[in-house]
């Protein structure tokens, strides 16, 4: 190649550096090691795909700005890996500002060879000698400090479980540290989250707290007609907004009524995956709720109310809104006696007791019906726990016992539940113990 075609040659890649380098804001990658090797992997495919000869000074401009893409690579890993709070690790802004400055002064020094020479033969070998060497040096730092991470990795991976504490430092920016206490082993955490999630389940009692959220939702529609009515944004006279009113207290009652049949239903389905079918275990639990069945008017006849709603009729039931100038609103739901009494003539459900309601002079008040059940209800789910978490004590002091590898330090208790804390990872997975589990476990202690 002549000293002529090496001028053309040189000037042409030094235009392509050039506007290579001007045109990083096109490359892919958010974070600042993303664009690194989305900016790597550009310039290597630009440069491989018509590679000058070895002899030519041309050769420089294809392997240096690839070196230099390395060494700011190299810069941002360690960073990344050196830094540990995310706010002061480079950004993808700041790591293009490095690749802009390192790109444009090998531009630079191209543009001089105009004036200075272009270098030797010798030199030409020198300086490629020295890029290999830098890379090679980089690839060893790279490789080294990725088996740190993958040693790290294998350590965590081999460490999963363990008391996890998130705590607020005044001192520092972040809301919550998380920070290991101590590690467990997997029978440990077995053992820790089994008696938590027990005595969770029973605490919150999902379906007995279904049926008092229904419960609260009927409360709401009555107090909203109620408020409705006394400051006059309805009118009694108002046909439109009075079904209006009474389609949402008739669907409110549809589910409470629903939520209590939910109740027995998925209660009895639960002992039997439990403890098996037709075991003791089973047979209490059902005979709890026939028991309640036969001895509570209420419990029995919102029952047969939820059936007639579902499968006779709708509106099973009676209303009465009433405003007075001279005194607060009321609102009557009764229960359709009559049509209640004609729903179940064919019934065989030896329990049901109609004489019972056939002797009654008037509707019942459905409302007082669902006062009346409500401790039939809280007397019934006590005994109910005591049959489902026989174990109740046991799990306590095992979630006492869980309390005290915290060694008293305040904050957020966690069970870690995976692989973390380490650089590549992160905050691990953790499940939050829930203060209220907790402090029943505590209390179970003083009571027990």
């Amino acid at each position: 190649m002549t000293g002529r075609e090496d001028s053309e040659r040189a000037h042409d890649w030094t235009s392509r550096l050039e506007a290579f380098a001007s045109a990083l804001d096109d490359i892919d990658g958010d974070t600042a090691i993303s664009f690194c090797e989305h900016a790597f992997e550009a310039w290597q495919h630009l440069a491989l795909a018509e590679l000058p000869p070895r002899t030519s000074p041309v050769i420089l401009i294809a392997l240096e700005p690839l070196n230099a893409l390395m060494k700011v690579m190299t810069t941002v890993t360690i960073d990344w890996q050196d830094t540990p709070d995310v706010r002061d690790r480079l950004t993808r802004d700041g790591a293009q500002r490095l690749a802009e400055d390192a790109l444009n002064a090998i531009v630079d020094a191209c543009h001089r060879w105009s004036s200075e020479g272009m270098p030797s033969l010798d030199q030409i070998k020198q300086r490629t000698s020295a890029v290999g060497a830098d890379i090679k040096e980089m690839e060893v730092v790279l490789k080294k400090r990725n088996a740190n991470l993958d040693k790290q990795d294998a350590e965590a991976e081999a460490d999963r479980y363990g008391a996890v504490l998130g705590y607020h430092d005044p001192n520092l920016d972040a809301k919550v540290i998380f920070t290991k206490v101590c590690s467990f082993t997997d029978e440990e955490h077995r053992r820790y989250l089994d008696a938590y999630e027990r005595l969770r389940q029973m605490t919150d009692s999902e379906l007995f707290r279904h049926i008092s959220d229904e419960h609260d939702v009927l409360c709401d529609v009555l107090i909203g007609i109620l408020q409705d009515l006394r400051d006059h944004r309805i009118s009694i006279t108002d046909e439109d907004a009075m079904d209006e009113r009474r389609r949402k207290l008739r669907s409110a009652l549809i589910s409470f009524t629903t939520a209590l049949q939910i109740h027995e239903d998925q209660t009895v389905r639960a002992a039997r995956s439990t403890f098996g079918r037709n075991t003791p275990e089973v047979q209490a639990v059902q005979a709890l709720f026939n028991n309640l069945r036969h001895d509570s008017f209420e419990y029995r006849w919102l029952g047969e109310l939820r059936d007639a709603l579902l499968h006779g009729d709708i509106n099973a039931f009676k209303y009465q809104f009433t405003a007075r100038m001279d005194g607060e609103p009321t609102v009557n739901v009764d229960m359709d006696r009559e049509y209640i009494l004609e729903f179940t003539k064919a019934s065989r459900k030896k329990w049901l007791n109609r004489g019972q309601l056939e002797a009654m002079a008037s509707d019942p008040s459905v409302l007082d019906m669902i006062k009346a059940v409500q401790p039939e209800l809280g007397e019934l789910q006590d005994t109910l726990d005591e049959i489902m978490y026989p174990n109740v004590t046991e799990d306590a002091a095992t979630i006492r016992e869980l309390i005290g590898r915290f060694d008293g330090r305040q904050g957020m208790y966690c069970l870690q539940t995976g692989p973390g804390f380490t650089r590549r990872i992160g905050i691990p997975p953790f499940h939050r113990l829930a203060p209220r589990i907790l402090q029943f476990a505590e209390s179970h202690r003083r009571s027990g």
